[in-house]
C-alpha cells in the first residue's frame, strides 16, 4: 500500500470555542484503502480527541491541545496506516483579531476640479479614460457604501472628508437620516476630524487648526458623528506638532501611511501584492505619537499602505481571497503591537470590496482564531488600548 502521510504543517490557527481553542495542524495525505485512525506523539502536543482520516486524498485540518509555552517547537511524530511522518508543532497564541476597515480614499482637485471628482466623471469625456473602470467619483461611491451597509448588516464603512461630504449631503439632505442610523449602529464613523488631509509640514500652525476646526465642526455639530481619528492615509508630511494639535482639538487617534520608511511603507516588492518586510520596522506599528507640547494620541502606521486590503477584490473565489486575507495577516501579525491587527480595505475611489463581508462570514465559521472581523477604527483602537493596558514589555538582559 502506497504512504498515506504526504506532509504536515503546523498553522496558528485555532478551531473549537474560545474557552478551549485547539490548534491546527494541516495534513496532507494520499488516497487510502479505507478510513484509518491518525495518531501524534509529542512532548506538550496531542489531538483533540480521536481523529479519523477518509480514504479520499486532500488536506484535513487537525485540532491539536498544545500546551507547550508559545513560540516553542516541538518535534512530533504522525502515524498514519502503521507508517511514520516526522512534523514540527510551533505553539501558537489564540486570542488574535484583524478589524478588516472598509474605506475608499479621495484625492479632491489632484487631477481635476473639486467638482468634477465629486460629480460623475465618466461624464467628462476628455478625462474619462484617466481612472480605472472600477473607480467612482465621491457621490457615486458614498452612496454605494450606505447602500451595502443598508443591505448587509455585517458591512461597516468610514467617511472621512468634508470636501465630499459636505456637497454629498447638500445635495442629498435625504441620505443624512441613514448616515446617522448607520452611526448610531456603529456601523459607520466619521473619521479624519479635518476638513480634508493635509500636509502639515507644509503649512503654518493657523492653516492646521482651521482645518482641524471645520472638519471636526462639520462632522461633528452638522452630520452628528463622533470624530476621534485623524484619518491621514496619503500624508506625505507630518509635522512634529500635529499630534498635539489633535488633542486639543479633542482627537484620540490618528492613522496613516505614508511612514518613516517608504512612501508605501517597509515593502519589498510591488505595493499592489502587499508583500511586506515586517522586519524593516524598528518600532510597533502602534505607539503614542507625542507633540513637543507633551500632548499626543495613540496612531497607528500602516505597514502595507493603506490600499493592503483592497487587492483581494480581484480574487476569482471566496476561497482565494480568504487565503490573500490569511496571507496579509501572517505578514502584518509581527510588527502589532497588541494582538489587534488594522486591515484597510479600500484604496483610490474604491466601492466596498466585493468580498469583504463573505470573508467575515464564512471566516468565522471556520475558525475561532484569528478572527477576521468588519470593523471601525474605533473598534480597533479600543481593542488596542484594552491590549495595551495589560501589555508587559519583555525583560531586557543587562
Amino acid at each position: 500500500m502506497p504512504f498515506r502521510l504526504l506532509s504536515a504543517e503546523s498553522t496558528d490557527l485555532f478551531v473549537g470555542s474560545q474557552e478551549e481553542p485547539h490548534q491546527v495542524l494541516r495534513v496532507t495525505v494520499a488516497a487510502g484503502e479505507r478510513e484509518s485512525s491518525l495518531e501524534l506523539r509529542g512532548a506538550g502536543v496531542r489531538l483533540a480527541g480521536h481523529v479519523m482520516i477518509p480514504p479520499e486524498a486532500g488536506v484535513h485540518e487537525v485540532p491539536l491541545e498544545v500546551w507547550a509555552e508559545p513560540g516553542t517547537t516541538v518535534p512530533c511524530l504522525l502515524t498514519l496506516d502503521g507508517e511514520d511522518l516526522e512534523v514540527e508543532v510551533t505553539a501558537e497564541e489564540p486570542g488574535w483579531t484583524m478589524f478588516m476597515v472598509s474605506h475608499f480614499h479621495y484625492d479632491p482637485v489632484w487631477w481635476n476640479t473639486q467638482a468634477a471628482y465629486t460629480s460623475p466623471w465618466e461624464l467628462l469625456s476628455a478625462d474619462a479614460t484617466t481612472r480605472p473602470l472600477w473607480e467612482g467619483n465621491a457621490f457615486a461611491l458614498v452612496e454605494a457604501h450606505i447602500e451595502l451597509a443598508l443591505r448587509d448588516p455585517d458591512y461597516r464603512f468610514v467617511l472621512a472628508e468634508v470636501d465630499y461630504l459636505k456637497p454629498f449631503f447638500d445635495t442629498h439632505p435625504e441620505r443624512r437620516a441613514d448616515l446617522k442610523a448607520l452611526m448610531a449602529e456603529g456601523r459607520v464613523e466619521l473619521v479624519g476630524g479635518t476638513y480634508n488631509e493635509p500636509n502639515t509640514n507644509l503649512t503654518g500652525a493657523e492653516t492646521t487648526i482651521r482645518n482641524l476646526v471645520y472638519g471636526i465642526g462639520y462632522q461633528r455639530d452638522i452630520l452628528g458623528g463622533d470624530p476621534r481619528t485623524a484619518w491621514q492615509l496619503d500624508v506625505f508630511g507630518h509635522d512634529p506638532q500635529f499630534p498635539g494639535y489633535l488633542a486639543a482639538a479633542g482627537l484620540t487617534a490618528s492613522a496613516w501611511a505614508r511612514g518613516p520608511f517608504h512612501q508605501w511603507g517597509p515593502i519589498s516588492k510591488n505595493f499592489k501584492e502587499a508583500k511586506n518586510d515586517a522586519a524593516l520596522m524598528q518600532f510597533p506599528s502602534e505607539f503614542e505619537w507625542i507633540a513637543p507640547s507633551g500632548q499626543g494620541v495613540l496612531t497607528h502606521y500602516m505597514p502595507a499602505h493603506y490600499s493592503a486590503g483592497w487587492w483581494m477584490d480581484s480574487s476569482p473565489s471566496l476561497e482565494d481571497a480568504c487565503q490573500a486575507v490569511y496571507d496579509l495577516y501572517r505578514s502584518l501579525k509581527p510588527v502589532a503591537a497588541t494582538k489587534n491587527i488594522l486591515l484597510p480595505v479600500g484604496t483610490d475611489y474604491t466601492p466596498p470590496n466585493k468580498w469583504v463581508t463573505d470573508i467575515h462570514r464564512t471566516w468565522a465559521s471556520r475558525y475561532v482564531w484569528p478572527r477576521f472581523v468588519c470593523a471601525v477604527p474605533r473598534d480597533f483602537l479600543d481593542a488596542v488600548r484594552a491590549g495595551l493596558s495589560s501589555y508587559s514589555p519583555p525583560r531586557r538582559a543587562t
